[in-house]
């Protein structure tokens, strides 16, 4: 038989209610951080209900004093303990977000820039519209203070933007080769020095910064804006690559209204004999494809001013600066492309 209470003893049960209120919220703030530690703390506050409920239908002579509360301040501190956790960890997040995120802003928002370069793959604009989609879903989730998840999805886009990235740096790679470059200047060189010993007109494509030069008798009397293949600044190999060439050529054929889908025309003398070799060359190490031929009808055309490249690996003007250029054309006229002047 247990001791009896001494006379005016008077044992009052522990009140669980303002613990297992804090336990409750401890566990339901968990749940979106720590969902481990949410679980754990779900765990002991139903090992206290249990606890509550078989010390209140006990006999007083089984019951164990402390025990309920023992059970609730379990569930209490260890909830506690772990929503001081996750607030620690939640601040560091949302330090690293802060010293990410416009890094993140800037590398994505390059990305899509970069990937309606001419020249760079479907592979590269696939990635960029994936980086977008990262970092949109990222800034939702930091909206919502879930800076781990936003984290997460912020390195993903910056992953998606460095594919774009390293495919526009080789791109453009080549047009800061010096020896690339002395090759362009070089070509540019003869076309205007041909130009001023004939007295004639003459045309300069640079690449790089879309413009199309006039010269006469070896002086430029005229720019203009130049938009190119949809691969433009690619070099040319073969039929069907969307990319503009690159060399020495001459007006073939001179096409006005309804000889040429696009309002008027300057046919080129594609392919020349270097054209030929390298087509012959990307044959033999399998960079042009086994059924792919070498491509002709380059032209210099009309229907631009569009703001993009699009042609097949044409030279795409406006209808007005093509009347301009169109007025001075010849046949034999000379018509060199560079990379970049």
């Amino acid at each position: 038989m247990p001791a009896a209470l001494d006379s005016g003893e008077v044992r009052r049960p522990f009140d669980p209610t303002r613990a297992r209120a804090a336990a409750f919220r401890a566990a339901v703030e968990l749940r979106s951080t720590s969902p481990a530690a949410a679980r754990q703390v779900d765990t002991l506050i139903s090992q206290a209900e249990i606890a509550t409920a078989d010390e209140r239908t006990a006999p007083i002579w089984e019951q164990t004093p402390g025990r309920v509360q023992e059970a609730w301040n379990r569930a209490l501190s260890t909830g506690r303990n772990a929503l001081a956790v996750a607030r620690t960890r939640q601040q560091g997040e949302a330090l690293t977000w802060e010293d990410i995120a416009a890094a993140t802003s800037a590398e994505v928002s390059a990305a899509m820039v970069e990937s309606n370069e001419a020249g760079v793959g479907r592979r590269e604009i696939s990635a960029a519209r994936q980086a977008a989609l990262k970092w949109d879903v990222a800034q939702k989730f930091a909206a919502q203070g879930r800076y781990d998840r936003a984290v997460v999805e912020a390195d993903a886009a910056r992953s998606f933007a460095g594919v774009v990235h390293k495919s526009f740096t080789q791109l453009h790679s080549r047009f800061q080769d010096p020896k690339n470059r002395a090759v362009w200047r070089e070509l540019a060189a003869r076309t205007i020095a041909r130009s001023k010993s004939e007295r004639a007109n003459a045309i300069i494509v640079d690449k790089l910064n879309r413009k199309l030069h006039v010269y006469v008798a070896g002086n430029r009397i005229a720019t203009f804006t130049a938009e190119l293949g949809s691969k433009g600044l690619q070099r040319k190999l073969h039929a069907g690559d969307q990319a503009t060439p690159e060399g020495i050529y001459g007006v073939a054929e001179v096409r006005g209204p309804g000889r040429t889908n696009y309002y008027t025309a300057l046919m080129l003398d594609y392919p020349n004999a270097e054209d030929r070799a390298r087509y012959a060359q990307g044959k033999k190490t399998g960079q042009v494809p086994l059924r792919a031929g070498i491509g002709s009808l380059i032209e210099i055309h009309g229907d631009g001013g569009q703001g993009r490249d699009w042609t097949d690996g044409c030279v795409a003007l406006t209808n007005k600066d093509m009347d301009k250029v169109f007025a001075r054309a010849r046949v034999g006229m000379p018509v060199t492309i560079v990379g970049a002047l």
